[in-house]
């Protein structure tokens, strides 16, 4: 074999080795985050239909060029989505409405079945449930998105909240053995509230309207990490891809954003 050749087939085998080594490389970084990833993952479950409150489903309905049922189920799915699809940027983020493959169904129902929804409204739930190394964090985000002033569009409520106390007792294990779960995030309410709805500026459709989201958010072991509504004042529109598009996508932001601040 003469020099050239031997040059050849050592310039061969050093870039089969460089080939190997960005595969090694790539696979071990991968693994590497899907692991991170399932050390974060978060199962989410929608809020029951029952517990959708609003006095704007008739007219988004006529406007909407539907009927109230489907304004309420369309209403119910844009929460759900919009959420799940912000959690997934930083999360492996499960859905129980849609997790058909797992057959998160039954396990669905078995959550509503045991569910008992207490309204909180004495005192900030949270300063209850959070320990004494975590109250510093806590604080610096409710004060960074708490209700402070009249035109404020955005802010954060910890003392009336609807919360889900979920009575079964084996519930939690069993969906930590299925699903592997870092937080259980628990949507236990929508309201869609109009105010100036008796008066003239109601008939000139001159109001506005407010979308509030109850959450809970437990740990693995059914431990309440947070509990607080999400309130975001919104126009008059009675469209409901409008409302999507204007309200619920921020939602599902800033619900992310609050999550995100509190994993640690």
């Amino acid at each position: 074999m003469n020099t050239f050749d031997n040059h050849s087939t050592n310039m061969k085998k050093t870039i089969a080795l460089i080939i190997f080594s960005i595969a090694i490389f790539s696979l071990s970084a991968q693994q590497q985050k899907d692991s991170t990833k399932a050390e974060s993952r978060i199962l989410i479950i929608p809020y029951q239909s029952m517990m959708y409150f609003s006095d704007a489903d008739q007219d988004i309905a006529r406007f909407s060029r539907s009927n109230e049922m489907k304004v309420r189920n369309e209403m119910r799915n844009n929460v759900e989505a919009n959420v799940h699809h912000q959690l997934l940027s930083c999360f492996d983020a499960i859905s129980l409405m849609r997790s058909t493959s797992l057959n998160g169904e039954p396990d669905l129902n078995r959550i509503y079945g045991s569910t008992q929804y207490t309204l909180h409204s004495n005192h900030p739930i949270n300063k209850d449930i959070i320990g004494d190394k975590d109250k510093s964090a806590k604080q610096k985000l409710f004060e960074k998105f708490k209700h402070k002033t009249k035109d404020q569009t955005f802010w954060v409520n910890d003392s009336n909240v609807m919360l889900g106390m979920i009575g079964d007792p084996d519930l939690f294990q069993y969906l930590s053995k299925k699903y592997n779960e870092k937080y259980i995030l628990f949507l236990t309410q929508f309201e869609v509230n109009t105010n100036n709805k008796n008066t003239i500026e109601w008939s000139k459709q001159q109001y506005k309207r407010e979308y509030i989201l109850h959450y809970n958010l437990f740990d693995k072991g059914g431990n309440l990490i947070l509990a607080q509504t999400l309130t975001i004042k919104g126009e008059n529109e009675n469209s409901t891809k409008e409302i999507n598009d204007k309200y619920l996508v921020l939602l599902g932001s800033k619900l992310k954003e609050i999550i995100q601040l509190n994993d640690h």
